[in-house]
């Protein structure tokens, strides 16, 4: 700036736009909004309908009915556990459950009491307002006060309160049975909307209720933040193929809400996730929710990600972005070590896994539903990827079916094109089509059959890919063993298909371990003569490897059960009942037992609703074609 013409820059007041001269402040803005409103709806100017106009406390109910099973007193303990965990207690509290009557309830005494429960009530109350509350336990204890008083019966449950979340929320479980030992049936209006009328009102006869400008300002304060708000699901709600319109002014008196709406919208395009088309009108941009709830959780989740590796003593450099990204377009497979694994979010079931990859960084991956991590622990060596979202293999049968007949499917036509499918087989395709049609991807004629769109599996494609929020990732687990235990151990182990495969990593932290123990798994395999001549490790090594292992587990077993161990054949039919399954170095086996022998057999998930049932399956190389007790046929690698 030139010195022979200075000046002084003086800020004078900001004015409203309206020419009113009058300084309005934002929050100013958002009740004067609240106040149009109130008078546009019809009343007086000396009685205000925003002081009259009184809406309830929110409350967020999750119900899930857990049918026990064989599984279910081992699984009810292990939710017991989680629930009364020291973690999600307040800071410097122990874990605890609380019930009707106990301050400290036993979760043994509990659990033996529902042992032979038919099903049981897992239950999440989280209020909006949860810090506000003197007391979560009084409160919750009024919820269940009210629900035996609906539902005319004493209930037997315990809860807990966790505080590691940004909302206090409550876990409850509720035995399966009324207080005269017959099944409790909860009415499916109940539980869809009875639960949260009644935490809503106890919530607002607590703390009392919010008038239209608490609501305002409440909403004003979601306008400029980064994160997925309350004015985002709104956006969502109205959105039509993505496109917002707010050209027109309600004339119900929620014109002060749409105004905020319009404010928001602002925001989301100074942000890169909206964009003008026209008057009024706005288009979302693809996945713009999930970006907002990236940048609203990056804290916590950074938090989470630095707590694990000081906790597990671990120092490792950030050279990329320390969060995993699977839907990103450049996400590539990891591979790598557990560090620890936790609950992101237990209202909306999100967990995740810190990972100690090859590349020599470690990176936080959130995994989706807990029970996608039950079975995981710190120390087993896992491999991540990106989620396939491709249509299911009946989506490909359907289309077929129909290509060859003008565009129409049948169970009448499905059975002419493949005279082999069994009933129930072709029934699984009409359930998978009634579920499509749900959701306006297929359409039921009259006749019984079905017409199929051309796009159908473009549209199989997006149902898979919104029904996926439950797993994000795709997550296999490569060794259930620790690193520094696969050296010597029997078996066909991950370290040997390293071994095979010839890489080779040079890169720090754990790849560097990798290479360390892989020397050591070489030199055990040469001193058990496991190698061949040249000390190269082929398929023959590890089909060695892993028939040693069988065998040993098949002796083992021959002695508990009283009966021959044999061993699965190459090719042909297998058939027996399926007992168990066990976890070796080679992998997780299930054993399939007849009246005088059993045979192991490579574990698939879909065994275990069969557990203790008969099953047959057919086997062609490294493929087992099973036929379960449902009479439906699943060829399962």
């Amino acid at each position: 700036m030139s010195t022979e013409n200075p000046f002084h820059i003086k800020l004078g007041r900001i004015y409203a736009p309206n020419g009113t001269g009058k300084f309005v402040s934002f929050a100013g803005q958002v009740r004067q909004a609240a106040m149009r409103s109130a008078r546009s709806s019809g009343r007086t100017r000396k009685t205000s309908a925003a002081a009259e106009q009184y809406f309830s406390r929110r409350v967020i109910v999750k119900v899930n009915l857990v049918k026990m099973g064989k599984q279910g007193y081992a699984t009810q303990k292990l939710h017991l556990d989680y629930i009364q965990r020291d973690s999600a207690a307040r800071e410097g509290d122990e874990g605890s459950l609380f019930s009707r009557d106990d301050v400290f309830a036993d979760a043994d005494e509990f659990q033996q009491r529902g042992k032979d429960d038919r099903h049981q009530f897992r239950i999440i109350v989280s209020p909006e307002d949860g810090k506000e509350f003197e007391s979560l336990t009084s409160y919750t204890r009024g919820i269940m006060r009210q629900m035996e008083r609906d539902l005319g019966t004493k209930l037997d449950w315990v809860a807990a309160n966790h505080y590691d979340t940004a909302n206090p929320h409550t876990h409850i479980v509720i035995r399966g049975v009324k207080c005269n030992g017959k099944t409790l049936i909860i009415p499916r209006e109940y539980i869809s909307y009875g639960m949260r009328d009644v935490a809503e009102d106890i919530a607002t006869r607590e703390l009392g209720p919010l008038n239209q400008i608490d609501i305002a300002k409440k909403l004003a304060l979601q306008v400029r933040q980064d994160r997925f708000t309350t004015l985002d699901r709104d956006l969502s709600e109205r959105a039509v193929n993505s496109i917002v319109d707010l050209s027109k002014i309600p004339l119900d008196g929620t014109d002060w809400a749409q105004r905020l709406q319009t404010w928001r919208v602002k925001q989301l395009s100074r942000m890169g996730l909206a964009e003008k088309i026209g008057f009024g009108k706005w288009r979302l941009e693809e996945g713009y929710e999930r970006t907002l709830r990236r940048l609203g959780e990056r804290g916590d989740i950074l938090k989470a990600y630095h707590s694990s590796l000081s906790a597990a003593k671990l120092e490792r450099h950030i050279i990329n972005e320390p969060i995993y990204d699977a839907q990103s377009d450049r996400a590539k497979p990891i591979t790598g070590r557990v560090v620890s694994k936790g609950i992101l979010d237990d209202v909306n079931d999100r967990s995740y896994l810190v990972v100690d990859t090859m590349s020599g960084e470690a990176v936080f991956v959130e995994t989706g539903r807990a029970a996608n991590i039950a079975d995981i622990k710190p120390g087993m060596i896992v491999k991540v990827g990106p989620q396939s979202y491709a249509p299911k293999q009946s989506d490909h049968t359907i289309v077929d079916i129909a290509s060859r007949r003008g565009g129409i499917y049948s169970p009448s036509h499905h059975e002419m094109s493949d005279p082999s499918a069994r009933e129930e087989f072709i029934k699984a395709h009409v359930r998978r089509l009634e579920a499509m049609r749900r959701k306006g991807h297929a359409e039921r004629n009259k006749d019984g059959s079905w017409q199929i769109p051309k796009d159908y599996l473009r549209r199989a494609s997006a149902y898979e890919k919104a029904n996926g929020f439950g797993n994000p990732v795709k997550l296999d687990i490569l060794s259930h063993m620790a690193l520094e235990d696969l050296p010597r151990a029997v078996g066909k182990t991950w370290l040997d298909s390293e071994l095979m495969s010839g890489a080779s990593h040079t890169a720090h932290g754990f790849a560097e371990e990798v290479e360390a123990v892989k020397v050591q798994r070489r030199q055990f395999l040469m001193t058990e003569k496991l190698l061949s001549k040249d000390g190269v490790v082929t398929d023959a090594t590890l089909k060695s490897l892993e028939k040693i292992d069988l065998d040993t587990l098949g002796d083992k077993l021959s002695s508990e059960l009283g009966k021959a161990y044999n061993p699965a054949p190459q090719q042909g039919r297998i058939s027996g009942t399926y007992r168990e399954a066990i976890q070796r170095p080679s992998g997780k086996y299930a054993v399939v037992e007849k009246s005088k022998e059993f045979s192991l057999v490579p574990w698939r998930e879909t065994m275990d609703r069969n557990l203790g049932k008969s099953i047959s399956g057919v086997i062609k190389g490294q493929t087992i074609s099973w036929t379960l007790t449902k009479g439906i046929g699943r060829s399962i690698t």
